[in-house]
């Protein structure tokens, strides 16, 4: 149960799932057009896919900024101008043809997409407790699949309806949409805001949440986590058309992901977060092996049909409904004296990983050749496992101690 007095201060739960929201639609709804706008804009798939790329380091970077802008400032001036460069963003890649004014385009949307994301996470943190904090996030989370769900299912018939110019005209009527929400229901919640802002300061803050182990290795399994499904969104849609199904088909056939994240979201949200964060998170990162394991194998035993693809997906949407939330709470509530900062590392983390394994991956022909791809993210998953067991680690020495 919360208090009257967090009760008062928080927004509401609808607003803060739509800003992080955002910023995955984003990423989702672009994914099924990559082959047409290759062949419309006449450019190889390496330049689309950068895209991709240069949108995740955008909010990566953008994170890292708002952050401890908020902390200095406040959450709702920060999310307020985030919504506008969202907007203006948005409509620049609407508005434009040409490779590189789209890719400034992408960096301008995904710097507004960052501050947006940052500070839904930093709002919930600083209104509810520990556990409370969790179950809230996984309700955003739950709200914040859906959107990418819907778009990734209906992506592909809104591209030929409308080409992939209308819609990125309908991102920025988004971005409008959420700036209007934010000047008006949005409350100010940061009720500590530190006294200035500057090199030193923002030097000490980044100092005391990186020096912190516990947060580093929250942090890294929720960037592995979140960075595999940057990773899949990037490649997917090319092992489906090698297969032979069309872009609307690949649409609904990983919408199904999305679903099972909402599904893992809920169970999280009734069952896990009641046995521990430290706990669900750890079976969350070991059932994300499990599938990137099973899509690795499906794919190098030659099995074509979309629900090889599908049903490992699945199950990584499932797990990754169990780790995110718990994962990304665990990070900021260890940092308590920099929320935002916190969660702008965390976020950036988690895009950074998503834009960076996705570079590295189509330069090492990823696109190409899936089982690159698969075993990138593999390594990826035990990645996150090996943090979560670091954690369990910390954590048994910490009530030793207390002993």
């Amino acid at each position: 149960m919360t208090s009257p007095d967090e009760q008062l201060s928080a927004p509401p739960i609808w607003f803060l799932a739509l800003c992080a929201a955002s910023s995955v639609v984003g990423l989702t709804i672009l994914t099924p057009m990559l082959p047409l706008m290759m062949q419309d804009l006449r450019v190889s798939s390496n330049a689309v896919q950068s895209l991709l790329t240069f949108y995740l380091v955008a909010i990566a970077v953008g994170q890292i900024i708002a952050g401890p802008m908020s902390d200095r400032w406040g959450r709702r001036p920060v999310m307020i101008v985030g919504t506008i460069l969202y907007a203006i963003g948005s409509l620049v890649c609407a508005l434009n043809s040409n490779i590189e004014i789209l890719k400034a385009g992408r960096i301008v949307q995904g710097l507004g997409a960052a501050a947006c994301m940052a500070m839904s996470r930093a709002i919930v943190n600083d209104v509810f407790k520990r556990s409370e904090a969790a179950r809230q996030m996984s309700t955003i989370a739950m709200v914040l699949a859906v959107a990418p769900a819907l778009s990734m299912a209906f992506a592909g018939l809104i591209v030929e309806t409308v080409r992939w110019q209308g819609t990125m005209a309908l991102l920025a009527l988004l971005g409008i949409v959420m700036c209007v929400c934010a000047w008006s229901v949005a409350r100010e919640t940061n009720r500590h805001r530190l006294p200035r802002f500057d090199l030193l300061a923002l030097v000490l803050s980044y100092a005391a949440v990186l020096g912190n182990t516990r947060f580093l290795c929250w942090a890294l399994c929720s960037g592995m986590q979140v960075g595999v499904f940057f990773v899949l969104n990037g490649v997917l849609a090319y092992q489906y058309q090698r297969h032979g199904y069309s872009m609307a088909q690949f649409g609904l056939w990983f919408s199904l992901t999305p679903l099972f994240y909402i599904i893992g979201n809920s169970l999280n949200r009734s069952w896990f977060v009641a046995r521990g964060l430290e706990r669900a998170a750890l079976i969350g990162t070991m059932l994300s092996l499990v599938s990137m394991v099973s899509i690795f194998t499906t794919q190098w035993a030659g099995l074509t049909h979309a629900l090889s693809l599908a049903l490992p997906c699945c199950l990584f949407g499932f797990s990754n409904g169990i780790v995110v939330a718990n994962s990304t709470v665990g990070a900021i509530s260890a940092s308590s004296d920099h929320i935002g900062t916190a969660s702008g590392i965390v976020g950036a983390l988690q895009m950074a990983t998503g834009g960076i394994a996705g570079a590295i991956i189509v330069a090492l022909g990823g696109t190409d050749e899936f089982s690159i791809a698969s075993l990138a993210m593999i390594v990826m998953c035990l990645i996150s496992v090996v943090c979560m067991l670091m954690i369990f680690a910390i954590e048994t020495n910490r009530r030793r101690q207390q002993l």
